[in-house]
């Protein structure tokens, strides 16, 4: 009898001691901490400047979403780690197989290192362009992946899409379609 109410004392005690209220044992006048922020304020996607983000291709080239103004594209940020991302590739080449003629460029960009990248490339052999992302995908603003954002022909974002999907639906390709 004695051990449970020991251990529900103990409980009571933790729980108004971890609730944040001031008691009366504790000093009113505390001292406000202020902590700065260790990284820079990251942009929302649709403050990003789309000629500036750069991505480096699996053979070290530097190319930049303004390279390919006047084409619509579609960036899909990924990891070789992550289950959902991995399991949208196949209808997400499917998708580009389909757009492809349609004045569509698919970059799927992955943070991690080129050698990591290229050898599930190597493993996979999807059609689509595999890119690095630098930075953690910071001019984007993630903070979920797969993350899927597909650009008009202007450099506009037109849709942003998080989780994974299935690429080749009918519905999907329609919405992809219909991007200027």
């Amino acid at each position: 009898m004695f051990k449970y109410f020991s251990i529900i004392s103990i409980t009571l005690v933790l729980m108004t001691s971890c609730t944040g209220k001031t008691t009366e044992n504790q000093p009113v006048n505390m001292p406000e901490q202020t902590i700065e922020p260790q990284v820079q304020e990251r942009k929302k996607a649709n403050e990003v400047s789309y000629d500036n983000v750069t991505f480096t291709t699996l053979d070290a080239k530097e190319i930049k979403l303004g390279d390919y103004k006047g084409k619509r594209v579609l960036v899909n940020l990924w990891a070789t780690w992550c289950r959902p991302c991995i399991a949208e590739m196949p209808s997400l080449n499917r998708a580009y197989n389909e757009l492809k003629d349609d004045n569509y460029v698919f970059l799927v960009a992955s943070n991690e290192k080129v050698k990591k990248i290229n050898g599930f490339a190597e493993a996979t052999n999807f059609d689509f362009q595999l890119v690095k992302a630098d930075d953690m995908f910071r001019p984007f603003n993630i903070q979920v992946i797969p993350t899927t954002m597909v650009f008009d022909t202007e450099g506009n974002m037109a849709m942003t899409m998080t989780g994974g999907m299935e690429w080749d639906e009918e519905n999907v390709l329609k919405q992809l379609r219909a991007v200027k």
